[in-house]
This record gives structure tokens, C-alpha cells and sequence, in this order.
């Protein structure tokens, strides 16, 4: 396990540390940031991580300023002393939220939801991914099947999707991680913190800067572009 904690009370991240350590003998703690300034500089450069640990409110500001400038490349597990963030949480790929103090018990059972979600290779046969989203459009409920859609896309807090005739659909979903969760991943990939895209709609793609590459779905105009934390990877799912 790669784990980076965000924390700027220095016993809660020694605390938060011990927990980890108990659960993961082997653990890694790459790193531990206390400030928006080291968030965002940490994560400027490609970062190869399985978890993060996050307060919220940190003495120079609340931590969602600096996700909001960063591609999160793993989930994050919140911990705070306050209950009123937990929408923003789940907006910036949180998958629990842990209310300070918590027990290891706590702690472990949000573990084993990141395990549930993220480490179960083996159960992934047994899995029914999602066939068609329900839309809404003027008071009536249309069905937008998963196969008619090249990619989904976050703006502005609205989760979208866009079909083969380059249509914009509202999803009632609220961010990319839920959707993550919903859909093949050897037909979906998320390219960055905005866009997944569908891989029978991708026509070409080429470098676009020196870490990052430009995306063409067959009926868009906009290029999609690849943030440089998921390039790497997205070479190698195409491979698959």
C-alpha cells in the first residue's frame, strides 16, 4: 500500500499513522502534507498511490481549494472534526468519511470499503455492471443505453453524458467516482478528473505535450486530452 496522509494536527497524524501501520504492516507513507501549498506542489508531478487520507479544514484553508487544482490518481478516505463536508467529500472522490476521533474499528470499516470497491480482483466476474442510465428531460423518463455513450464528462457539479450522435445527456449521478463504480472498466477509462471515455469510440490519439496525449471520439470536435498522472496507464489499458 502507497498511502499519503493530508493533515496538519501533528497527533492526528501520528494517530492516523499507527492505524495505518496496524492495518498494513508494510504500508508506505509517501508522504504527509499539512498546507494547500504542498498538496497542490505534491501533486503537480505524477504520483503512483493506492489511498489518501485527508482532513478538510487545514490552517491555511479547506483541503477541497487544492483538489480542485490536482487529479486526485487514487480515492480518498476524509477525516474531520466536522459532519457538514461530506457532499464536497464525495465530490473529490471520497469513498468514506470518518468523524474525528474515530476508533481503529472505524477505521477498519472504512478499509474494508476501499477494499470492497478497489482489491477485489477475483469478484470482478461476478459483477453486473450498469446496462442504461435513466434521463430526464422535460418531466419525462428516457433510457440512454451504456453501449450508446462514448464518454462522461463533469461540469460545474453536473455529471453528463455524451452519446454517438455527440448529444449531452444530465445524469442524476453527482460525480465520475460513483460512475467509475457503475461501468466496465475494460470499456471505460477516465482520463482525468473530468472525462471518461468509451474505448469503441476512440478513433486516434497522439501526443499532445511532452506527458499528456490528445483523445478523437468518433463524432466530437473537442479533443480530449489525458491528464500527465493518467497517461501512463492509459497506454497500458489499451493494450489489454
Amino acid at each position: 500500500m502507497r498511502i499519503v496522509i493530508i493533515e496538519d494536527e501533528l497527533l492526528a497524524a501520528s494517530k492516523l499513522s499507527g492505524y495505518i501501520h496496524k492495518q498494513w504492516p508494510d504500508a508506505q507513507i509517501i508522504a504527509t502534507l499539512t498546507s494547500i501549498d504542498e498538496v497542490v506542489h505534491f501533486f503537480g508531478k505524477a504520483q503512483t498511490l493506492d489511498l489518501l487520507f485527508s482532513d478538510i479544514e487545514l490552517n491555511d484553508g479547506q483541503v477541497f481549494t487544492a483538489l480542485e487544482q490536482i487529479d486526485l490518481p487514487c480515492p480518498v478516505i476524509f477525516t474531520t472534526s466536522y459532519n457538514d463536508f461530506w457532499m464536497d467529500a464525495f465530490q473529490h472522490q471520497g469513498i468514506e468519511y470518518l468523524l474525528k476521533p474515530f476508533s481503529f474499528k472505524r477505521f477498519s470499516q472504512a478499509v474494508a470499503n476501499y477494499h470492497a470497491l478497489f482489491n477485489h480482483p477475483k469478484s470482478l466476474p461476478q459483477i453486473h455492471f450498469k446496462q442504461r442510465f435513466i434521463i430526464k428531460q422535460n418531466g419525462i423518463n428516457e433510457m440512454l443505453n451504456v453501449v450508446d455513450i462514448s464518454c462522461f464528462r463533469a461540469a460545474n457539479g453536473t455529471i453528463l453524458a455524451g452519446d454517438h450522435q455527440n448529444q449531452y445527456h444530465i445524469l442524476s449521478e453527482t460525480n465520475l467516482s460513483q460512475i467509475e463504480t457503475q461501468i466496465d472498466p475494460k470499456l471505460f477509462f477516465r482520463i482525468n478528473r473530468s472525462d471518461i471515455i468509451n474505448i469503441n469510440s476512440l478513433v486516434k490519439f497522439e501526443t499532445y505535450n511532452k506527458e499528456t496525449l490528445a483523445l478523437y471520439l468518433k463524432g466530437y470536435s473537442e479533443i480530449f486530452i489525458t491528464s500527465k498522472t493518467r497517461t501512463a496507464n492509459f497506454r497500458k489499458w489499451l493494450e489489454i
